[in-house]
């Protein structure tokens, strides 16, 4: 049977001069408080070194910030995890390259009461305000775009379209990839997820600064809440791509593949780098953990239909587009 590779070099065409700012993936990382640790060094703002914690998660690792319920003022409770160098890396970055965006993994938490949220967002340079991310509420699991308007005013929006924003509430205890981005061209700021894909315009034009882990409340709040990161990546593009199969996480002296497409059975990875771990995106983002054991992840499972395969390697996640027959 003729197979079908699959490549995930950097020379695809779709990312073409895409370049990495920052990623993450915490399985270099010791279960341990994340402070202190990677290079550039994590940095924190709110509550103690202990709130930023490496932690298990399946047969990976993940970032766990903890937020506290009781709030006197808001500002007690707030919590955000940064690494520094954003500045210089979006500064040099390819001429025509003026998308900055950013996509990660999140895990929605149990059934909760709480009133906290926990996202990433990024913040301008020099003013310091949030122009642009996402956060999720954990009482609700609803998603909120966060944003700066062209005067300056911090504001947020839910993601779902139409004249009123609709609501759009994701499951609880699943991991989901979500992703902005934001064209410091026009100031056009877009938010994907899991059903929805959202666009908002006259935003405030500014520079990428940082790129902050957040936890914090959103309304008045007395329960405590858990929130976990992975595979954090931030590039600058010249058009905007968030869940698009391609990944040029993979350097060029690498090469990997997949296949067959369409799988039935079994998909064959060949990879010059590690695999840490594989998982099943569906089209909509949402993760599962994957079977993968002698280069092959097992997708007999699966319903038929299209996903994406993710790879945490030692460079970061890649993903590619698949069939399951």
């Amino acid at each position: 049977m003729k197979r079908t590779l699959l490549s995930l070099m950097l020379l695809g065409s779709i990312y073409g001069t895409a370049q990495i700012l920052q990623q993450e993936n915490f399985d270099a990382l010791t279960t341990a408080t994340a402070i202190g640790q990677s290079s550039p060094v994590y940095a924190f703002l709110g509550g103690a070194n202990s709130d930023y914690s490496v932690v298990t998660s399946g047969t990976g690792k993940a970032l766990q910030i903890s937020a506290p319920g009781t709030v006197i003022t808001p500002a007690i409770a707030e919590r955000y995890m940064w690494k520094n160098g954003l500045a210089a890396a979006w500064t040099a970055r390819t001429a025509g390259n003026n998308v900055f965006q950013v996509e990660y993994d999140y895990f929605t938490g149990s059934t909760s009461t709480s009133n906290n949220g926990g996202g990433i967002e990024v913040i301008d340079d020099p003013a310091g305000k949030v122009f642009c991310g996402l956060t999720v509420h954990q009482a609700t699991k609803t998603v909120l775009g966060v944003y700066t308007t062209a005067t300056g005013t911090n504001s947020s929006t839910d993601v779902g379209t139409g004249t009123t924003p609709a609501a759009v509430t994701l499951p609880a205890n699943t991991w989901v990839r979500l992703g902005f981005a934001y064209n410091t061209t026009n100031g056009t700021v877009t938010f994907k997820g899991p059903g929805f894909s959202k666009v908002i315009t006259g935003t405030l034009i500014t520079t990428p600064a940082e790129i902050d882990y957040a936890a914090y409340p959103l309304a008045t709040n007395t329960v405590a809440s858990i929130h976990l990161f992975d595979n954090m990546i931030a590039r600058a593009v010249a058009t905007e791509s968030l869940n698009l199969a391609t990944s040029d996480v993979v350097l060029k002296e690498q090469s990997v593949s997949i296949f067959p497409s369409p799988a039935t059975d079994f998909i064959n990875v060949e990879s010059k780098a590690k695999i840490l771990n594989a998982y099943i995106y569906d089209m909509t983002g949402v993760r599962s953990d994957a079977n993968f054991a002698d280069s092959k992840v097992d997708v007999r499972k699966l319903p038929s239909g299209v996903y994406m395969l993710g790879l945490k390697t030692e460079n970061g996640l890649l993903t590619k587009k698949f069939i399951k027959k």
